[in-house]
């Protein structure tokens, strides 16, 4: 219960805040943003009556166990604030959709009872549910609970917001299809020769020449994303296109490295700290063809995965080679 009164009042200044800001804001605009900062503080406004409708119910409860958290104001503030915008942009992209100050309503007080079970500690009791078990079955239940809240928002949503839950869901479905497959291959041969594939890659990313070969990736990958946008922005509409794809999947590998490089460092005990230099003639060669391979390859959903396969086996290629060379020195 005092999780709930916590909630509803937190959820009351939020409300309050966010119809006394759109407020201002429609008296400040004009036009068709005006129209929608006067609906969303009217929506702000009939949700905060209905919370202290609530809360009326509720006002014998016990509030012992909830306190006014101590420290310093600005982290609080900026959450508040931050908090308060975020709402004020949802609600006016709401507020753009015909009849969905009903769903507005809604979802405002879904996250009333998410906070609610978040402060009560119900959420970490139903995650340690769903930890129990090797990872392939907490892997199989996340998925399954993922597309479970997918598709619940999608029957929510309008179709025009919802398709994008529609394929969260399938793509939930499908990790949940593989975890199950990857199960029931375990106990056989083929589970056991996959057992020792993962462990030897596990014992080269362990290597302490592994960061060397993520921070390299990193160098690559930025600057190919760098060079693609440079040469979409030069060229028609036709290459453009292709060199904006590439640049976007390099950005994905630049981001895959600059992680891959902090967690292996943070987590070994030694190695080096820096990344061998980059040869600059040879570094050029190497961007200027993945730039040349990624606008050829990126006409097709199929052709950009395979490109993204090709570049995922050359990185555990260049892993494996760093490893055995280090273990031949020794």
């Amino acid at each position: 219960m005092n999780a709930c009164v916590w909630a509803l009042g937190r959820a009351l200044a939020y409300a309050t805040a966010t119809a006394i800001a759109a407020i201002v804001i429609a008296s400040l605009v004009s036009g068709a943003d005006a129209e929608r900062f006067a609906t969303t503080a009217y929506v702000a406004a009939l949700v905060a009556a209905l919370i202290l409708a609530v809360k009326w119910f509720l006002r014998d409860a016990p509030v012992s166990g909830v306190s006014r958290p101590r420290g310093a104001i600005f982290p609080a503030a900026f959450t508040f604030t931050s908090g308060v915008g975020a709402l004020l942009l949802l609600g006016a992209a709401f507020a753009s959709q015909p009849g969905s100050e009903l769903l507005a309503v809604a979802a405002c007080f879904g996250l009333v009872v998410a906070a609610a079970l978040v402060r009560g500690g119900a959420i970490l009791s139903v995650n340690a549910k769903l930890l129990h078990g090797d990872r392939l079955s907490v892997a199989t239940r996340y998925a399954v609970v993922a597309a479970v809240v997918a598709l619940a928002a999608r029957a929510l949503l309008s179709s025009n917001v919802g398709e994008g839950f529609v394929r969260l869901a399938y793509a939930a479905m499908v990790i949940a299809t593989v975890a199950i497959a990857a199960s029931l291959i375990a106990p056989t041969a083929a589970g056991a020769t996959l057992r020792r594939g993962y462990a030897r890659a596990s014992s080269a990313l362990r290597a302490p020449q592994s960061p060397r070969v993520f921070a390299r990736m990193a160098q690559y990958a930025v600057a190919t994303a760098v060079a693609g946008l440079i040469l979409a922005s030069l060229l028609p509409e036709a290459y453009a296109e292709r060199f904006t794809t590439t640049a976007y999947l390099a950005t994905i590998f630049a981001a895959l490295g600059i992680g891959m490089t902090w967690r292996l460092r943070n987590g070994a005990s030694g190695g080096p700290d820096e990344a061998s230099g980059a040869r600059w003639p040879r570094f050029a060669l190497a961007v200027a063809a993945l730039l040349v391979a990624g606008s050829a390859l990126s006409f097709s959903p199929v052709t950009e995965g395979l490109a993204v396969c090709a570049c995922l086996y050359l990185i555990g290629a260049a892993i494996l080679k760093a490893t055995s060379e280090e273990v031949a020195a020794a």
